[in-house]
């Protein structure tokens, strides 16, 4: 039964990620990414790991997809954008995508994970974790969402300057 609900999370969350990058309207690329995101904690869950499965919902569910829905809103990018590139780099970079698919399949096969193990991790490691070794990466990125948030003020304010 874990293994049909691993593989249902695993499907979704590639049907996320697919949505997140083939759709033309990001309103509905940013669900999908909400699709992914959800489907990655489930995962997690069914890995016996609930506080970082806590943490995906909760920080990057939550916070991140809010964040990201109010970039769009503020952007007004309710319409789809037509920025599919069909010539030859376009073509191109389709090509590297499915080499680097490929290669990164064969590398699963190539070099199984059978030494991989993990931990079950409690409250109390992960907050002296994000309080001593994560905490530079961990400030690093709140800092990077408020350049994400100041940037896209000064992208509005520059659209409203241009239409008068």
């Amino acid at each position: 039964m874990m293994e049909v609900l691993m593989w249902l999370f695993v499907i979704l969350a590639i049907a996320g990620a697919f949505v997140v990058v083939m759709h033309p309207n990001p309103f509905y690329s940013a669900l999908g990414l909400l699709l992914n995101f959800v489907s990655l904690g489930a995962i997690y869950m069914l890995m016996q790991s609930p506080i970082l499965s806590l943490v995906q919902i909760i920080v990057y569910a939550g916070g991140i997809i809010v964040f990201f829905l109010f970039v769009i809103m503020l952007l007004h990018l309710r319409r789809p954008l037509n920025d599919r590139d069909m010539s030859l780099r376009g073509i191109l970079a389709a090509v590297l995508v499915l080499v680097f698919v490929i290669v990164g399949v064969a590398a699963l096969f190539i070099y199984p994970l059978n030494g991989f193990s993990y931990f079950y991790a409690t409250a109390k490691d992960l907050g002296r974790y994000m309080l001593t070794e994560g905490l530079l990466p961990f400030e690093l990125s709140s800092f990077l969402l408020l350049v994400g948030v100041i940037t896209a003020i000064a992208i509005v304010k520059l659209y409203k300057e241009e239409k008068r």
